[in-house]
């Protein structure tokens, strides 16, 4: 239970930190914008154009929060090694692995808190403009972006221990959006190489995480046909037992990435 105290405490400093933020507002600005322009092609009654501007704008809300999530992870470890803030809280004692903890749980809240304004405005254009959607489909599209954050912000944090913040801010957004254009690439090309070729490229696909896998902004867009109060609902709610893996696919990267943070704090001289 004091591990558990000691890991809320580490987490409640990220969490205000980040309803402090100006960055997150800003972002959150231009999310509105993008609603506004929905309400805007609706105005012109351009239904096709519509439900493409509205899965424009999700994915960007999405690609918002992921590279907030990035540099908010990739800054923590190296900032308290420069300003020594770490020492006083190791000396309490709060072992190593609470802090990371800490530190890492911090992140996802602040990253729940930037995505829940997202989501907010993302449905409050959804009711005015009187699209339809399906409340299930979009309570499992925000579930697994939250384990799209939670691979980031654990790749962000190794990667910040191993590199210099910039290098783990570039690598993990390279990677990221890389992930974003991989598995439609791997489609194209793949029946056009060698077998060995294939054995690399099949490699590739395991040891990068396939983020976009967690991307279900598509479904929750046109999961109706047409307008408000339409019937025959095209993309039902996700199977559970896709459910299922894609939250052990998720859990194996976090745990995976957060081993190798912890492994490098370990080994570093205090």
């Amino acid at each position: 239970m004091n591990q558990i105290r000691q890991i809320r405490l580490v987490a409640r400093t990220i969490w205000i930190e980040a309803i402090r933020s100006r960055e997150i507002y800003a972002i959150v600005i231009v999310a509105v914008a993008l609603i506004a322009g929905t309400r805007l092609i609706n105005f012109f009654d351009v239904g096709g154009l519509s439900k493409f501007y509205q899965e424009v704008a999700l994915k960007t809300m999405n690609v918002a929060t992921s590279l907030t999530v990035i540099l908010l992870a990739a800054r923590q470890l190296p900032r308290e090694f420069e300003n020594r803030t770490l020492y006083p809280l190791l000396a309490k004692p709060v072992s190593r692995l609470t802090f990371l903890l800490g530190k890492f749980f911090g992140v996802m809240c602040a990253a729940a808190f930037c995505y829940a304004l997202f989501m907010i405005i993302f449905l409050i254009g959804q009711v005015t403009t009187g699209a339809s959607f399906s409340g299930v489909l979009f309570a499992q599209f925000v579930y697994l972006q939250m384990w799209n954050f939670s691979v980031l912000a654990a790749l962000a944090y190794m990667l910040s221990l191993v590199f210099n913040v910039d290098a783990a801010i570039t690598i993990s957004s390279l990677l990221y959006l890389g992930s974003q254009i991989f598995m439609s690439l791997m489609s194209y090309i793949y029946d056009y190489l060698d077998a060995f070729q294939q054995k690399i490229l099949v490699g590739l696909h395991f040891f990068i995480p396939q983020l976009t896998l967690f991307d279900a902004s598509g479904k929750v867009v046109h999961a109706f046909p047409g307008g408000a109060g339409e019937a025959g609902q095209i993309w039902p709610p996700i199977a559970a037992w896709a459910i299922i893996q894609l939250t052990l696919y998720g859990m194996a990267y976090t745990a995976l990435f957060l081993a190798g943070t912890h492994l490098q704090f370990r080994r570093r001289a205090l």
